[in-house]
């Protein structure tokens, strides 16, 4: 079949939706589909290294153009969140069958609520049609936002837990890091944009205010996206707290967000994850970390609590509120647990990559 996959941003881009749209895409193209990537434009992007057709546009409005009824597509997946032009401006009349994989924060479903931000009940009731209009709509969270949505407008959906690749099989570079950084504590890790949504500021101060700076250093591997002035900001608050408040160095921030050989040996080398997001859906990189084996600590954003409650290898805190108390009698909880497991029986790319082939 020739298979479309619509996404705002693609690889080297590597957040959530993006990491998601490209193990689907790879695992299609493998079982023998014709597979295309239509996305936006990335200087950095190499189209030569990609098996598979990717499409680059300056941007995804779609009012104007007749890209899918030429192209043929038997089946067309939006990865998107509920404002992404692509699928709002899209004419779903040139699609045979089209499947919207929905992502949807905290903060957005307040505005939908509240109707804020300029929404009318009317834009409100667009969007919802506009959903309906597809063959098949996906959550990849349960009990999140997204899908508090969807039940509130009654729109049917199927759930399909995100999943991630096996760290544990990328290549090991843990010799080459321990000649950087040090690493004579054990290890709390966090990576993922700067950025506020992220919340790194409250877990670097939770952190230096307990006593886990006996045994522990926090690294934070990530940087703020670029031209995004409130994430520059954001990062300058972060060092500012850290010059003030970390004479011992026990926070180290690691400028990077896309080189996946430092994430995976970074993974390796750790011994807690920790996630202080204010907002996700169900997070990658906390499935990363399972992957590695990491014991985790969450907070409750997103889908996290509806999914990974039960699990005995992390810890879902009970408030976004990050004390000092709280982060260390949850990391000591979880201590020395293994996620492996977890992370085997529900997010492996088989699983999950099997249950959107039958969508085909």
């Amino acid at each position: 079949m020739k298979v479309a996959f619509v996404s705002d941003f693609y690889f080297p881009s590597i957040g959530g939706t993006q990491m998601l749209c490209k193990n689907i895409a790879e695992y299609f193209f493998e079982k023998g589909h014709e597979i295309n990537i239509i996305t936006t434009f990335e200087a950095e992007r190499e189209l030569s290294k990609f098996p598979y057709k990717v499409i680059q546009l300056q941007d995804l409005n779609f009012k104007a153009s007749n890209i899918f009824a030429n192209n043929g597509y038997d089946h067309v997946f939006f990865l998107c969140d509920i404002f992404s032009s692509s699928y709002i401006t899209v004419d779903l009349q040139q699609i045979k069958k089209k499947t919207i994989i929905l992502n949807l924060d905290e903060n957005v479903f307040r505005w939908i609520e509240q109707r804020q931000g300029g929404l009318t009940d009317e834009r409100v009731e667009e969007i919802v049609n506009k959903i309906k209009e597809f063959t098949n709509v996906v959550s990849f969270c349960k009990e999140a936002p997204v899908n508090k949505f969807l039940d509130l407008y009654n729109i049917e959906y199927k759930f399909i837990p995100n999943f991630s690749r096996d760290v544990i099989q990328s290549k090991d570079i843990t010799e080459k890091i321990k000649g950087i950084f040090p690493t004579d504590k054990k290890i709390i890790f966090n990576h993922g944009n700067i950025e506020q949504r992220k919340n790194q500021l409250a877990l670097i101060e939770a952190f230096l205010g307990s006593s886990l700076t006996k045994d522990y250093r926090l690294f934070l591997l990530g940087s703020p996206r670029k031209k995004d002035v409130n994430a520059a900001v954001y990062m300058d608050k972060i060092v500012n707290l850290k010059k003030k408040l970390d004479k011992q160095n026990n926070v180290v921030l690691l400028k990077a967000t896309n080189k996946l050989e430092l994430i995976d040996s970074m993974l390796r080398l750790s011994d807690v994850f920790v996630l202080s997001s204010l907002a996700e859906g169900l997070p990658l990189v906390l499935l990363e970390a399972m992957s590695a084996g990491l014991p985790w600590v969450s907070t409750p954003c997103g889908g996290v609590p509806g999914v990974m409650s039960n699990f005995k290898s992390g810890e879902v805190l009970e408030s976004f509120k990050i004390t000092p108390e709280s982060l260390e009698n949850s990391i000591k909880k979880v201590e020395g647990k293994n996620s492996r497991e977890d992370w085997e029986n529900n997010f492996t790319r088989e699983i999950c990559c099997e249950k959107y082939l039958e969508l085909l």
